[in-house]
């Protein structure tokens, strides 16, 4: 009798359990929760939205334009808060510049302005004019979510015997 007992009331959970308000993947109930609910909480703002809204209130709190064109007339060059990475030049495209660095670190492009130092072998040179393999020590600061070249130091690449 308690065997029976015990099959009854599993049977009757089991059944229970299965009128749960999430309904099927294919036909879910209004009450079940969104994949994004499941997924985790939401503020209700996409991750890309922050940054241009940082950018704007900035701008509004400080009372100063803080665009592209505002950057060049004011901290971006001094070089205040610049950082410093090492790599090799792995491509050029109109004012950017891809350096490739060691080991397993990403490749960094850089954009190259009017106001960027450049210098091969210790003679000033355009950034077009750095060959493909050259050794370069950059200085770039961040302008927004771009990283802006203010000073590139690069060797020539060693000729291959």
């Amino acid at each position: 009798m308690k065997k029976l007992i015990v099959a009854a009331v599993m049977c009757l959970g089991t059944a229970a359990f299965a009128q749960d308000a999430t309904g099927t993947p294919q036909n879910p109930s209004k009450e079940a929760p969104s994949a994004r609910q499941i997924d985790g909480p939401s503020t209700g703002i996409e991750a890309q939205e922050v940054g241009p809204a940082i950018g704007d209130t900035a701008k509004k709190v400080v009372g100063k334009d803080t665009s592209k064109e505002a950057a060049g007339k004011t901290g971006v060059w001094t070089g205040k808060h610049a950082f410093d990475l090492e790599g090799t030049v792995k491509a050029k495209e109109g004012d950017d510049i891809t350096l490739a660095r060691k080991d397993t670190l990403p490749e960094v492009k850089l954009d190259v302005r009017d106001q960027t130092k450049v210098t091969l072998d210790g003679k000033a040179v355009k950034a077009s004019e750095l060959p493909e393999g050259a050794t370069v020590r950059a200085k770039f600061q961040l302008e927004g979510d771009d990283p802006i070249a203010l000073e590139l130091k690069a060797t020539s690449p060693k000729a291959k015997k």
